[in-house]
Protein backbone atom coordinates (compact mmCIF):
# COMPACT_ATOMS: atom_id res chain seq x y z
CA UNK A 1 0.00 0.00 0.00
CA UNK A 2 1.26 3.24 -0.84
CA UNK A 3 0.88 6.54 0.72
CA UNK A 4 1.57 9.96 0.49
CA UNK A 5 5.79 10.17 -0.63
CA UNK A 6 5.75 13.97 0.22
CA UNK A 7 4.89 13.66 3.50
CA UNK A 8 5.39 9.48 4.69
CA UNK A 9 2.85 7.88 6.84
CA UNK A 10 4.12 9.00 10.69
CA UNK A 11 2.37 12.44 11.83
CA UNK A 12 3.59 14.70 13.90
CA UNK A 13 2.92 13.21 17.53
CA UNK A 14 5.53 11.20 18.86
CA UNK A 15 6.99 9.80 15.55
CA UNK A 16 10.39 8.36 14.93
CA UNK A 17 12.88 10.29 14.41
CA UNK A 18 14.13 10.14 11.00
CA UNK A 19 18.01 11.26 12.73
CA UNK A 20 17.41 7.77 14.35
CA UNK A 21 16.36 5.78 11.58
CA UNK A 22 19.11 6.90 9.52
CA UNK A 23 21.48 5.62 12.01
CA UNK A 24 21.02 2.53 10.85
CA UNK A 25 23.55 1.33 8.05
CA UNK A 26 21.98 -2.14 7.39
CA UNK A 27 25.20 -3.94 8.45
CA UNK A 28 23.20 -7.18 9.48
CA UNK A 29 24.85 -7.51 12.62
CA UNK A 30 21.48 -7.68 14.43
CA UNK A 31 20.33 -10.78 12.71
CA UNK A 32 21.77 -13.17 14.68
CA UNK A 33 21.23 -11.56 17.78
CA UNK A 34 17.38 -11.51 17.04
CA UNK A 35 15.22 -14.28 18.44
CA UNK A 36 12.80 -14.19 15.94
CA UNK A 37 15.07 -13.82 13.20
CA UNK A 38 16.65 -16.65 14.31
CA UNK A 39 13.39 -18.52 14.74
CA UNK A 40 11.82 -17.22 11.35
CA UNK A 41 14.95 -16.56 8.89
CA UNK A 42 12.90 -13.88 7.47
CA UNK A 43 14.09 -10.27 7.03
CA UNK A 44 10.89 -8.43 7.71
CA UNK A 45 11.31 -10.35 11.43
CA UNK A 46 15.39 -9.25 11.75
CA UNK A 47 15.81 -5.55 13.24
CA UNK A 48 17.45 -4.22 10.13
CA UNK A 49 14.14 -5.38 8.20
CA UNK A 50 11.73 -3.71 10.72
CA UNK A 51 13.75 -0.26 10.38
CA UNK A 52 13.58 -0.54 6.62
CA UNK A 53 9.82 -0.80 7.28
CA UNK A 54 9.85 2.03 9.56
CA UNK A 55 11.53 3.99 6.96
CA UNK A 56 9.13 3.59 4.25
CA UNK A 57 6.51 4.46 6.47
CA UNK A 58 8.08 7.99 7.17
CA UNK A 59 9.39 7.94 3.51
CA UNK A 60 5.82 7.36 2.26
CA UNK A 61 6.17 4.79 0.11
CA UNK A 62 4.37 2.44 2.23
CA UNK A 63 1.10 2.55 4.48
CA UNK A 64 0.81 0.42 7.14
CA UNK A 65 -0.88 -2.68 5.73
CA UNK A 66 -1.57 -6.30 7.70
CA UNK A 67 1.28 -8.18 7.19
CA UNK A 68 4.02 -4.91 8.59
CA UNK A 69 1.91 -4.57 11.33
CA UNK A 70 2.82 -8.25 12.51
CA UNK A 71 5.97 -8.00 11.48
CA UNK A 72 6.34 -5.34 14.29
CA UNK A 73 4.09 -7.21 16.36
CA UNK A 74 6.56 -10.20 16.48
CA UNK A 75 9.38 -7.88 17.63
CA UNK A 76 9.52 -9.24 21.49
CA UNK A 77 11.42 -5.43 22.11
CA UNK A 78 14.45 -7.34 23.87
CA UNK A 79 16.92 -5.57 22.45
CA UNK A 80 19.59 -7.23 21.82
CA UNK A 81 19.93 -5.83 18.38
CA UNK A 82 21.26 -2.95 20.45
CA UNK A 83 23.60 -4.67 22.07
CA UNK A 84 25.53 -5.82 19.12
CA UNK A 85 24.81 -2.43 16.73
CA UNK A 86 27.56 -0.93 16.11
CA UNK A 87 26.27 2.18 15.05
CA UNK A 88 24.52 2.29 18.34
CA UNK A 89 20.66 2.39 16.94
CA UNK A 90 18.19 3.21 19.32
CA UNK A 91 15.99 0.17 18.20
CA UNK A 92 13.36 0.29 21.15
CA UNK A 93 12.69 3.82 21.01
CA UNK A 94 11.91 3.95 17.42
CA UNK A 95 9.68 0.38 17.84
CA UNK A 96 8.19 1.70 20.72
CA UNK A 97 7.28 5.00 18.70
CA UNK A 98 6.09 3.60 15.94
CA UNK A 99 3.81 0.74 17.46
CA UNK A 100 2.47 4.08 19.35
CA UNK A 101 1.64 5.41 15.95
CA UNK A 102 -0.30 2.52 14.64
CA UNK A 103 -2.12 2.08 18.08
CA UNK A 104 -3.54 5.61 17.68
CA UNK A 105 -4.15 6.26 14.35
CA UNK A 106 -4.76 2.17 12.96
CA UNK A 107 -6.51 0.49 16.32
CA UNK A 108 -7.32 -3.03 16.01
CA UNK A 109 -10.13 -4.57 17.82
CA UNK A 110 -11.19 -8.07 19.34
CA UNK A 111 -11.99 -9.08 22.81
CA UNK A 112 -8.25 -9.81 23.78
CA UNK A 113 -6.83 -6.40 22.79
CA UNK A 114 -9.88 -4.28 24.18
CA UNK A 115 -9.41 -6.47 27.88
CA UNK A 116 -5.36 -5.71 27.51
CA UNK A 117 -6.05 -1.64 27.01
CA UNK A 118 -8.92 -1.67 30.32
CA UNK A 119 -6.08 -3.91 32.37
CA UNK A 120 -3.53 -1.86 31.30
CA UNK A 121 -5.36 1.67 32.16
CA UNK A 122 -7.38 0.57 34.54
CA UNK A 123 -5.54 -1.86 36.57
CA UNK A 124 -1.68 -1.20 36.30
CA UNK A 125 -1.90 2.63 37.32
CA UNK A 126 -3.57 1.81 40.80
CA UNK A 127 -2.32 -0.01 43.59
CA UNK A 128 -5.75 -0.49 45.11
CA UNK A 129 -7.02 -2.16 42.03
CA UNK A 130 -3.95 -4.44 41.86
CA UNK A 131 -4.52 -5.60 45.09
CA UNK A 132 -7.88 -6.02 44.91
CA UNK A 133 -7.20 -7.85 41.09
CA UNK A 134 -4.59 -9.94 43.38
CA UNK A 135 -7.74 -11.12 45.73
CA UNK A 136 -9.67 -12.02 43.16
CA UNK A 137 -7.23 -14.50 41.92
CA UNK A 138 -5.90 -15.76 45.30
CA UNK A 139 -9.77 -17.25 45.22
CA UNK A 140 -9.85 -18.94 42.46
CA UNK A 141 -6.16 -20.25 43.44
CA UNK A 142 -8.09 -22.00 46.30
CA UNK A 143 -8.88 -25.99 45.43
CA UNK A 144 -12.71 -25.81 44.40
CA UNK A 145 -12.40 -23.07 42.11
CA UNK A 146 -8.28 -23.76 40.94
CA UNK A 147 -10.13 -27.39 40.11
CA UNK A 148 -12.81 -25.95 38.04
CA UNK A 149 -10.76 -23.21 36.19
CA UNK A 150 -8.37 -26.30 35.31
CA UNK A 151 -11.21 -28.16 33.81
CA UNK A 152 -12.42 -25.27 31.87
CA UNK A 153 -8.89 -24.73 30.44
CA UNK A 154 -8.70 -28.67 29.45
CA UNK A 155 -11.89 -28.76 28.07
CA UNK A 156 -10.85 -25.41 26.07
CA UNK A 157 -13.60 -23.50 27.51
CA UNK A 158 -11.10 -20.50 28.37
CA UNK A 159 -9.47 -17.94 25.95
CA UNK A 160 -6.31 -19.03 25.27
CA UNK A 161 -4.70 -15.94 26.91
CA UNK A 162 -6.86 -16.39 29.91
CA UNK A 163 -5.52 -20.66 30.14
CA UNK A 164 -2.32 -19.13 30.24
CA UNK A 165 -2.37 -16.60 32.96
CA UNK A 166 -4.12 -18.41 35.18
CA UNK A 167 -1.22 -21.15 34.52
CA UNK A 168 1.26 -18.48 35.06
CA UNK A 169 0.62 -16.75 38.01
CA UNK A 170 2.22 -17.60 41.17
CA UNK A 171 0.46 -18.71 44.89
CA UNK A 172 -0.86 -15.30 45.80
CA UNK A 173 0.04 -14.33 49.21
CA UNK A 174 -2.78 -12.95 51.46
CA UNK A 175 -3.01 -9.11 51.86
CA UNK A 176 -1.77 -8.46 55.25
CA UNK A 177 1.43 -10.63 53.54
CA UNK A 178 1.95 -8.72 50.30
CA UNK A 179 2.19 -5.13 52.50
CA UNK A 180 5.58 -3.79 52.43
CA UNK A 181 5.48 -2.40 56.03
CA UNK A 182 4.90 -6.21 57.09
CA UNK A 183 9.04 -7.01 56.47
CA UNK A 184 9.70 -4.27 59.50
CA UNK A 185 9.76 -7.60 61.89
CA UNK A 186 12.09 -9.31 59.45
CA UNK A 187 14.55 -6.01 59.33
CA UNK A 188 17.99 -6.06 60.98
CA UNK A 189 18.97 -5.71 64.52
CA UNK A 190 18.80 -2.09 65.28
CA UNK A 191 17.31 -0.99 62.02
CA UNK A 192 13.83 0.67 62.32
CA UNK A 193 10.37 1.49 59.98
CA UNK A 194 8.75 4.56 60.45
CA UNK A 195 6.05 6.13 58.38
CA UNK A 196 5.77 9.12 57.40
CA UNK A 197 2.78 11.19 56.00
CA UNK A 198 4.17 10.23 52.27
CA UNK A 199 5.43 7.06 53.21
CA UNK A 200 7.47 4.66 54.59
CA UNK A 201 11.04 5.04 55.78
CA UNK A 202 13.47 2.43 56.90
CA UNK A 203 16.54 3.20 58.28
CA UNK A 204 19.69 0.76 59.79
CA UNK A 205 21.08 0.95 62.92
CA UNK A 206 23.88 2.75 62.32
CA UNK A 207 24.53 5.77 60.34
CA UNK A 208 23.48 5.28 56.92
CA UNK A 209 25.90 5.08 54.27
CA UNK A 210 23.17 5.82 51.53
CA UNK A 211 20.26 7.24 50.94
CA UNK A 212 17.93 5.34 48.32
CA UNK A 213 14.29 5.53 47.43
CA UNK A 214 12.81 2.22 46.30
CA UNK A 215 10.28 1.56 43.64
CA UNK A 216 7.95 -1.15 44.18
CA UNK A 217 7.08 -2.23 41.11
CA UNK A 218 3.04 -2.84 40.59
CA UNK A 219 3.51 -6.85 39.92
CA UNK A 220 6.32 -7.52 41.88
CA UNK A 221 4.30 -5.73 44.51
CA UNK A 222 1.24 -7.89 43.90
CA UNK A 223 2.69 -11.20 42.87
CA UNK A 224 6.13 -11.26 44.12
CA UNK A 225 6.06 -9.28 47.31
CA UNK A 226 8.78 -11.15 49.12
CA UNK A 227 11.31 -10.24 46.88
CA UNK A 228 10.31 -6.62 47.25
CA UNK A 229 10.68 -7.39 51.38
CA UNK A 230 13.88 -8.84 50.56
CA UNK A 231 15.29 -5.97 48.28
CA UNK A 232 14.40 -3.60 51.46
CA UNK A 233 15.60 -5.89 54.18
CA UNK A 234 19.04 -6.32 52.12
CA UNK A 235 19.60 -2.53 51.53
CA UNK A 236 19.10 -1.97 54.81
CA UNK A 237 21.67 -4.68 55.86
CA UNK A 238 24.18 -2.84 53.30
CA UNK A 239 23.75 0.61 54.80
CA UNK A 240 20.96 2.48 53.25
CA UNK A 241 18.14 4.48 54.62
CA UNK A 242 15.24 3.53 52.58
CA UNK A 243 12.32 5.68 51.80
CA UNK A 244 9.03 4.38 49.80
CA UNK A 245 6.61 7.16 48.13
CA UNK A 246 3.32 6.32 48.47
CA UNK A 247 2.54 8.57 45.61
CA UNK A 248 4.88 6.17 42.88
CA UNK A 249 2.27 4.26 40.23
CA UNK A 250 2.95 1.83 37.54
CA UNK A 251 6.73 1.79 35.50
CA UNK A 252 4.49 2.18 32.16
CA UNK A 253 6.33 -0.63 30.76
CA UNK A 254 3.79 -2.64 29.37
CA UNK A 255 1.96 0.12 27.97
CA UNK A 256 4.81 1.45 26.20
CA UNK A 257 5.62 -1.61 24.79
CA UNK A 258 2.06 -2.18 23.69
CA UNK A 259 2.23 1.48 21.58
CA UNK A 260 -0.18 3.35 24.71
CA UNK A 261 2.90 6.15 24.22
CA UNK A 262 0.11 8.94 25.78
CA UNK A 263 -0.25 6.62 28.69
CA UNK A 264 3.10 5.73 29.56
CA UNK A 265 4.20 9.43 29.02
CA UNK A 266 1.51 10.14 32.07
CA UNK A 267 2.44 7.40 34.39
CA UNK A 268 6.67 8.66 33.90
CA UNK A 269 5.48 12.15 35.15
CA UNK A 270 3.65 11.15 38.00
CA UNK A 271 6.61 8.75 38.81
CA UNK A 272 8.80 11.83 38.27
CA UNK A 273 6.60 13.78 40.40
CA UNK A 274 6.44 11.29 43.30
CA UNK A 275 10.44 10.53 43.56
CA UNK A 276 11.12 14.27 42.97
CA UNK A 277 11.04 14.93 46.67
CA UNK A 278 13.81 13.44 48.88
CA UNK A 279 11.68 11.84 51.52
CA UNK A 280 8.29 10.84 51.78
CA UNK A 281 7.57 13.45 54.26
CA UNK A 282 10.02 16.17 53.83
CA UNK A 283 10.80 17.66 51.05
CA UNK A 284 14.34 19.63 52.85
CA UNK A 285 15.92 16.37 53.62
CA UNK A 286 19.47 14.86 51.98
CA UNK A 287 18.71 14.18 48.62
CA UNK A 288 18.80 10.33 47.77
CA UNK A 289 21.23 8.42 45.91
CA UNK A 290 19.64 6.16 43.51
CA UNK A 291 16.10 5.21 42.57
CA UNK A 292 16.11 1.21 43.24
CA UNK A 293 14.00 -1.26 41.26
CA UNK A 294 13.96 -5.47 41.59
CA UNK A 295 12.55 -5.25 38.19
CA UNK A 296 14.58 -5.69 35.19
CA UNK A 297 11.64 -4.06 33.03
CA UNK A 298 10.76 -2.12 35.22
CA UNK A 299 14.03 -0.07 35.82
CA UNK A 300 14.36 -0.19 31.53
CA UNK A 301 11.29 1.94 31.62
CA UNK A 302 12.08 4.37 34.39
CA UNK A 303 15.48 5.06 32.70
CA UNK A 304 13.58 5.76 29.61
CA UNK A 305 11.77 8.29 31.42
CA UNK A 306 14.20 11.10 30.09
CA UNK A 307 13.41 10.78 26.37
CA UNK A 308 10.00 10.30 26.75
CA UNK A 309 9.05 13.67 28.74
CA UNK A 310 11.80 15.32 27.30
CA UNK A 311 12.25 17.58 30.48
CA UNK A 312 15.23 18.17 32.93
CA UNK A 313 13.13 17.03 35.72
CA UNK A 314 12.83 13.47 33.93
CA UNK A 315 16.00 13.28 32.81
CA UNK A 316 17.49 13.73 36.48
CA UNK A 317 14.86 11.32 37.92
CA UNK A 318 15.96 8.52 34.90
CA UNK A 319 19.81 9.43 35.48
CA UNK A 320 19.18 8.09 39.26
CA UNK A 321 17.80 4.92 38.72
CA UNK A 322 19.66 1.54 39.63
CA UNK A 323 19.19 -1.93 39.63
CA UNK A 324 18.94 -3.31 43.05
CA UNK A 325 22.25 -5.69 42.14
CA UNK A 326 24.35 -2.12 41.06
CA UNK A 327 23.45 -0.76 44.80
CA UNK A 328 24.22 -3.64 46.60
CA UNK A 329 27.26 -4.34 44.80
CA UNK A 330 28.61 -0.52 45.02
CA UNK A 331 27.39 -0.67 49.10
CA UNK A 332 28.57 -4.21 49.88
CA UNK A 333 26.60 -6.61 51.82
CA UNK A 334 28.27 -7.84 55.50
CA UNK A 335 29.97 -11.58 55.00
CA UNK A 336 27.44 -14.15 53.64
CA UNK A 337 26.96 -17.46 55.51
CA UNK A 338 27.19 -20.76 52.81
CA UNK A 339 24.88 -21.53 50.84
CA UNK A 340 22.62 -24.76 51.63
CA UNK A 341 23.72 -27.77 49.51
CA UNK A 342 22.06 -29.14 46.42
CA UNK A 343 18.35 -29.64 47.62
CA UNK A 344 19.29 -32.95 45.06
CA UNK A 345 22.87 -34.16 46.37
CA UNK A 346 23.44 -32.93 49.99
CA UNK A 347 27.25 -33.92 48.92
CA UNK A 348 27.18 -31.16 45.82
CA UNK A 349 27.32 -27.27 46.58
CA UNK A 350 24.30 -25.71 45.37
CA UNK A 351 24.55 -25.38 41.07
CA UNK A 352 23.18 -21.13 39.92
CA UNK A 353 23.40 -20.79 37.08
CA UNK A 354 22.07 -16.58 36.38
CA UNK A 355 19.95 -15.72 33.31
CA UNK A 356 20.18 -11.78 31.84
CA UNK A 357 17.11 -10.83 31.76
CA UNK A 358 16.85 -8.62 28.49
CA UNK A 359 15.96 -5.18 29.91
CA UNK A 360 18.38 -5.87 32.10
CA UNK A 361 21.60 -6.89 30.28
CA UNK A 362 20.57 -4.69 26.98
CA UNK A 363 18.35 -1.92 27.81
CA UNK A 364 20.50 -1.09 31.15
CA UNK A 365 23.58 -2.96 30.41
CA UNK A 366 23.97 -4.59 33.96
CA UNK A 367 25.56 -7.97 33.61
CA UNK A 368 28.49 -8.19 36.09
CA UNK A 369 26.77 -7.08 39.53
CA UNK A 370 24.74 -10.13 39.87
CA UNK A 371 27.01 -12.56 39.00
CA UNK A 372 29.42 -11.14 41.51
CA UNK A 373 26.86 -10.48 43.96
CA UNK A 374 26.03 -14.68 43.32
CA UNK A 375 29.81 -15.74 43.43
CA UNK A 376 30.70 -14.15 46.47
CA UNK A 377 28.29 -16.65 48.70
CA UNK A 378 30.40 -19.45 50.26
CA UNK A 379 28.89 -22.98 48.89
CA UNK A 380 27.55 -21.05 45.46
CA UNK A 381 28.75 -23.60 41.93
CA UNK A 382 27.94 -20.68 39.63
CA UNK A 383 27.85 -21.90 36.56
CA UNK A 384 27.99 -20.82 32.92
CA UNK A 385 24.16 -20.53 31.04
CA UNK A 386 24.74 -20.92 27.39
CA UNK A 387 23.19 -18.09 25.50
CA UNK A 388 22.20 -16.24 29.15
CA UNK A 389 21.13 -13.70 27.59
CA UNK A 390 19.01 -14.77 24.92
CA UNK A 391 15.34 -13.78 25.23
CA UNK A 392 13.81 -16.50 27.28
CA UNK A 393 10.83 -15.83 25.66
CA UNK A 394 8.19 -14.02 28.17
CA UNK A 395 8.87 -10.08 26.93
CA UNK A 396 6.34 -8.64 29.20
CA UNK A 397 3.05 -10.08 27.95
CA UNK A 398 4.38 -11.31 24.68
CA UNK A 399 3.87 -14.90 26.11
CA UNK A 400 0.77 -14.86 25.95
CA UNK A 401 -0.12 -12.26 22.45
CA UNK A 402 2.28 -14.41 20.98
CA UNK A 403 2.58 -17.85 22.04
CA UNK A 404 4.10 -19.75 19.51
CA UNK A 405 7.18 -17.64 19.16
CA UNK A 406 7.39 -17.05 22.91
CA UNK A 407 7.58 -20.91 22.81
CA UNK A 408 10.33 -21.33 20.92
CA UNK A 409 12.42 -19.06 22.43
CA UNK A 410 11.42 -20.71 26.08
CA UNK A 411 12.18 -24.08 24.58
CA UNK A 412 15.87 -22.53 23.52
CA UNK A 413 15.91 -21.62 27.09
CA UNK A 414 15.45 -24.19 28.58
CA UNK A 415 17.62 -26.55 26.14
CA UNK A 416 20.00 -23.95 27.72
CA UNK A 417 19.19 -24.58 31.55
CA UNK A 418 19.28 -28.27 30.78
CA UNK A 419 22.95 -28.34 29.52
CA UNK A 420 24.49 -27.34 32.65
CA UNK A 421 21.73 -28.73 34.70
CA UNK A 422 21.35 -26.29 37.84
CA UNK A 423 19.42 -26.39 41.15
CA UNK A 424 18.51 -22.66 40.93
CA UNK A 425 17.99 -20.57 38.04
CA UNK A 426 18.59 -16.82 38.93
CA UNK A 427 16.64 -13.76 36.92
CA UNK A 428 15.82 -10.71 38.14
CA UNK A 429 12.67 -9.79 36.48
CA UNK A 430 9.20 -11.03 36.81
CA UNK A 431 8.00 -12.49 33.54
CA UNK A 432 11.10 -14.41 33.07
CA UNK A 433 10.54 -15.93 36.14
CA UNK A 434 7.15 -16.38 35.25
CA UNK A 435 7.48 -17.12 31.80
CA UNK A 436 10.55 -20.15 32.36
CA UNK A 437 8.84 -21.61 35.94
CA UNK A 438 5.82 -22.93 33.79
CA UNK A 439 8.19 -24.09 30.49
CA UNK A 440 10.16 -25.88 33.70
CA UNK A 441 7.10 -27.66 35.03
CA UNK A 442 5.71 -28.73 31.85
CA UNK A 443 9.17 -30.06 31.15
CA UNK A 444 9.28 -31.94 34.23
CA UNK A 445 12.10 -30.29 35.16
CA UNK A 446 13.23 -29.85 38.77
CA UNK A 447 15.37 -26.69 38.60
CA UNK A 448 14.08 -23.70 40.38
CA UNK A 449 13.86 -19.85 39.41
CA UNK A 450 14.35 -17.51 41.79
CA UNK A 451 14.97 -13.95 42.02
CA UNK A 452 18.52 -12.74 42.82
CA UNK A 453 17.44 -10.84 46.14
CA UNK A 454 15.80 -14.75 46.84
CA UNK A 455 19.38 -15.85 47.07
CA UNK A 456 21.14 -12.74 48.54
CA UNK A 457 18.86 -12.99 51.30
CA UNK A 458 19.15 -17.11 52.03
CA UNK A 459 23.08 -15.99 52.70
CA UNK A 460 22.26 -13.16 54.87
CA UNK A 461 19.61 -14.56 57.48
CA UNK A 462 16.93 -12.13 59.13
CA UNK A 463 17.86 -10.55 62.70
CA UNK A 464 21.51 -10.75 61.21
Amino acid sequence: MTTDPARGWFDADDPPARSDIDTCIHCGLCLTACPTYRTLKTEPDSPRGRIWLMRGLADGRIAPGDDLVLHLDRCLDCRACETVCPAGVPYGRMLEETRGQLERRRPRRGAARLLGRAALRTLFPRRSAMHAAADALRVLQQPPLAAAARALAARGLLPPFAASGLELTPPIEPRTVRRLDAVARRLPRGASMRREPGGLVFTPAARPRARVAFFTSCVMDVLFPRVNHDAVRLLVLAGAEVVVPDAQTCCGALHAHAGLRHDARALARRNVAAFARSDAADAAAVPVDAIVTDSAGCGAALREAGHLLGDAAAAAFSSGVRDVSEVLATLGLPAPAAAPASPRDPARPLRVAYHDPCHLAHAQKVRSQPRALLGAIPGIELVDLPNADWCCGSAGVYNLAQPELAGAQLAQKLDSIAAVDPDVVVASNPGCLLHMARGARARGMAVRMAHLVEVLALAHPERA
